[in-house]
């Protein structure tokens, strides 16, 4: 039975009006229902211990879901993307994401889906193809960035220091920038200098050799306010914990320590070796669940770029995407004699005509919690 918008409404947001146009909303729930079934949908509110969550989020998992299946709806090849989403493949799902931001803000671009294509003396199946009207095709290679080892180790250590910090029964509100990576030994002479300083007056800070920065403020344990470093600091990660209590002191402390995802090259070189030499090309990297990766990314690929060095790549673009808005942000790196790295946005080079599309993307509704990197690609 179809979905109306009264229903919509009703069932996902207690009677509230969408803000999204009706005919949208409906489209996107029945091209969910098609693929997912009406279980699936209808339990997009439900709560795993019994009742129901109703509002934004649960409706967005829906209407998000279905625009994306919309976008793929009689590109070849989409049967099997469909049967890979169904089997929970994180990959179809970073597939997914990249049709659809491509694809929603030009209806009459067409999609091909694995396509097989010859790569030096190899056939290989790059995750898919696109073109809008009569341009030619732009090959594009998706992938999903993981948590890389030192990322997990550097969390690891952050987790230990506030864990132990936070033990600490005094009143206080810290902040411990660390300059590079301690030792163990470090970790536990760390500590005790924080509980050395919980008395120390609020706005002094104690430098630790070339290892950390103590700094002690004042404020509401409650809400966390990380101090400004220098521009030039480069990509951190952190973590906070606080304690807020009748029944003992209130205290907080926030670790941060400098952290930059370095796997850009390869990566970069691993994906472009699945596209064609001598047609425009495409990858784009779901950074969601790096931490850093983004900005670290960013800052890395620049200095990946000489007069002969990457000379298929034509510029970077990058921009993190809710649910409700997205903003790509160009990093351009011309070709040959032109080459080179500026705040700017244009290209010196050849662009994929895939690229142009990207110009909309200001402002829209892009329904995917994801930051993605595009890094465009085109034949020398």
């Amino acid at each position: 039975m179809p979905w109306t918008i009264e229903e919509i409404e009703m069932e996902w947001l207690g009677g509230e009006r969408a803000s999204l146009p009706p005919a949208n909303v409906v489209r996107a729930f029945t091209a969910a229902e098609h693929v997912r079934g009406r279980e699936w949908v209808l339990g997009t509110t439900y709560l795993p211990g019994g009742g129901r969550h109703q509002g934004f989020a649960p409706f967005m998992r829906v209407f998000s879901f279905g625009s994306q299946i919309e976008a793929i709806a009689g590109a070849t090849g989409a049967e099997t993307l469909i049967n890979r989403l169904l089997q929970d493949d994180p990959a179809a799902n970073s597939e997914l994401d990249a049709i659809y931001l491509l694809r929603s803000r030009c209806p009459i671009s067409v999609v091909e889906i694995g396509p097989e294509i010859t790569v030096g003396s190899r056939f290989r199946h790059p995750d898919f193809r696109i073109r809008c009207g009569t341009e030619s095709w732009t090959y594009v290679e998706t992938t999903r960035l993981n948590r890389s080892e030192a990322s997990e180790q550097t969390q690891e250590f952050l987790r230990r220091v506030s864990s132990e910090a936070i033990l600490i029964l005094q009143p206080f509100i810290f902040e411990l920038i660390f300059w590079r990576d301690p030792t163990e030994r470090e970790v536990d002479d760390l500590v005790r200098e924080v509980r050395r300083r919980c008395q120390d007056a609020d706005g002094t800070r104690h430098d630790i050799g070339d290892l950390a920065s103590l700094l002690v403020k004042s404020g509401d344990p409650r809400v966390v306010i990380p101090s400004i470093l220098p521009a030039h600091d480069g990509t951190r990660m952190s973590i906070s914990k606080g304690i807020v209590s009748p029944g003992e002191p209130n205290r907080q402390i926030v670790v941060r320590a400098p952290f930059a995802d370095q796997r850009a090259e390869a990566i970069l070189t691993a994906e472009a070796r699945q596209l064609p030499s001598q047609e425009s090309g495409l990858v784009m990297v779901d950074v969601t669940y790096q931490p850093t990766a983004f900005t670290s990314w960013m800052e890395l690929i620049p200095r990946r770029f000489t007069p002969t060095q990457r000379t298929r790549v034509a510029g970077v673009h990058a921009g993190p995407f809710t649910a409700c808005e997205s903003s790509i942000a160009t990093a351009p790196f011309g070709r040959g004699s032109n080459r080179n790295v500026q705040a700017a946005a244009a290209f010196f080079g050849k662009m994929p005509p895939v690229l142009p599309l990207f110009h909309g993307f200001t402002h829209g509704a892009v329904p995917a919690s994801r930051s993605l990197m595009m890094l465009a690609v085109t034949s020398a």
